[in-house]
């Protein structure tokens, strides 16, 4: 089965998963609880990075159980990378679905190479505002948490107006999206993503772990690579040792791409 065959297969596994959870919760089964800012999975606790740092700087000591799923969760992201942006992220499957109808109408990439940076900023600005008014505000910003709690607010029967909001940050997001034919919120907004691409670029280059890589000599493109135009995120992943892993979902359109034109991208392809 193809790659993203596969990791589309996932992806709706989690959405539907999400749909589901609070029914199957509230009929007795507990394999899995909670939301992406605190899951719980199989007895394993998975936490929001972001929002195990907001505790802290608001002057809370995060409970064990919080700051564990924060540190595994970073852990996962060293070995494997963002992998949970492009495999298990319910808005990225919306994004990249709206990519998908969107990019070919547009014709031009957007690349900034400061995007990271960029997104640095607006984490530390998101931290500084919680330590301010001693709410967690990055935890509006949290486009995975946000969602995963939709299906809670429906069991719950809240009315259609606390529904809204809870999405209105998502569906801005979306249709901004549709517009520009960028996912510009992956690519420069998403404060989780900084965190678990910090853990990602930490990776030494001969460590195990979950990379692309780029052969230069067996690269057969003249012109414009197949491979970059294949990234939704507008990365460059001809470059030695592959796209700059802080920012690559390690989401396989390039290297799906390259099998059909050298094979010059691979996973943990040496150099």
């Amino acid at each position: 089965m193809k790659l993203i065959a596969v990791r589309r297969a996932v992806q709706l596994l989690v959405v539907v998963g999400l749909c589901l959870l609070p029914w199957l919760n509230a009929a007795g089964w507990h394999g899995v609880l909670g939301s992406f800012f605190a899951l719980d999975f199989l007895g394993i606790p998975f936490a929001d990075p972001v929002g195990a740092a907001q505790v802290a700087v608001m002057g809370f000591l995060p409970a064990w159980r919080l700051l564990a799923g924060a540190l595994l969760s970073l852990f996962v992201a060293l070995l494997l990378g963002r992998v949970f942006c492009s495999w298990v992220c319910p808005y990225g499957l919306l994004s990249e679905l709206v990519y998908a109808a969107r990019w070919r109408r547009a014709d031009t990439r957007l690349v900034v190479r400061q995007a990271f940076w960029g997104k640095i900023l607006l984490l530390v600005l998101g931290l500084v505002a919680a330590l301010g008014v001693g709410f967690p505000v990055l935890g509006i910003a949290s486009l995975p948490g946000e969602l995963s709690l939709l299906p809670v607010l429906v069991w719950q029967g809240d009315d259609a107006w606390l529904l809204l909001g809870a999405a209105a940050v998502p569906l801005v997001a979306l249709l901004l999206e549709f517009a520009t034919g960028k996912r510009l919120w992956c690519r420069f907004v998403c404060p989780q993503s900084v965190l678990l691409g910090a853990a990602a670029k930490c990776l030494p280059a001969k460590a195990p772990g979950l990379r692309i890589g780029w052969q230069a000599e067996k690269c057969t493109c003249k012109g414009k690579a197949p491979c970059q135009q294949a990234c939704s995120l507008d990365l460059n992943p001809r470059r030695k040792g592959g796209p700059e892993r802080q920012d690559c979902t390690h989401c396989g359109d390039c290297v799906r791409t390259c099998s059909g034109y050298g094979k010059a991208l691979g996973w943990a392809a040496k150099e």
